[in-house]
């Protein structure tokens, strides 16, 4: 007997629902995407292509998709699920509480709280070093793991608060970072100490470690900066090539 593909539907119109949408397509999913207008930014040249590749396929579509298994909810305002399906929320705006969401709708929903940045959406969400899921409900998380199972990216498993709460946890974390060195560079200049040689130095401490200075905007940095190595990810070595 053969098996139905997994369906997923994917709610909102910004820049990350059609980057998830089409990392889930990628992934082996047959996708719809509620956003109405199929146009990807310039500044995402990697994900056009892939986005017209896999319209080709009949993976991607844009409008209606019957029976979903999963509905991704990447900061639609008004949310409607069908019976039976997963609900993945992926904490945007109007949505960032996903127990809000939860209470809206009435049955469970798992967090998995998205931070893709503008020209790199499609790289963020298929190379990222983890991928957050939280859920009150244990039935509903491994449904959600099976529905991700494609994405090439190591789940970590939490409640739904602290998943909600992990990416805001990592930028604060970060912000604290930047300011530090910010006045660090400002304290070299005011006595004359090369602030490059400084923060080497202090990376080379164990206890603080190589990647300290030197982050980028985002919890997601890790996949930007693999992209400037000269080896990508296998992940976008194979997007390369469509």
């Amino acid at each position: 007997m053969a098996v139905r593909e997994l369906r997923a539907r994917v709610l909102g119109d910004g820049l990350t629902a059609i980057a998830v949408a089409t990392g889930l397509a990628w992934s082996g999913l047959r996708v719809s995407c509620a956003r109405p207008d199929p146009a990807v930014p310039a500044s995402e040249p990697r994900l056009q292509d892939l986005v017209r590749s896999l319209r080709r396929s009949g993976a991607l579509s844009f409008g209606e998709l019957a029976d979903p298994d999963a509905v991704f909810v990447c900061g639609a305002d008004e949310v409607t699920t069908p019976p039976g399906s997963s609900v993945i929320n992926c904490a945007l705006p109007p949505w960032e509480c996903t127990r809000d969401l939860q209470a809206a709708l009435g049955r469970p929903v798992v967090s998995h709280p998205q931070l893709l940045r503008e020209g790199s959406a499609l790289e963020d969400f298929l190379s990222a070093d983890y991928a957050v899921l939280g859920a009150d409900d244990a039935e509903a998380l491994v449904r959600a793991d099976v529905v991700l199972a494609g994405v090439p990216v190591p789940p970590l498993h939490c409640d739904l608060d602290s998943a909600d709460l992990v990416l805001h946890a990592t930028n604060g974390l970060l912000e604290v970072e930047r300011e530090y060195f910010h006045e660090l560079a400002e304290l070299c200049r005011a006595v004359g100490a090369d602030v490059d040689r400084v923060i080497e130095c202090v990376r080379a401490d164990p206890r603080i470690g190589a990647d300290t200075g030197q982050r980028g905007d985002s919890p997601r940095c890790a996949p930007a900066t693999r992209l400037r190595e000269d080896r990508p990810p296998p992940v976008l070595a194979e997007l390369e090539t469509l």
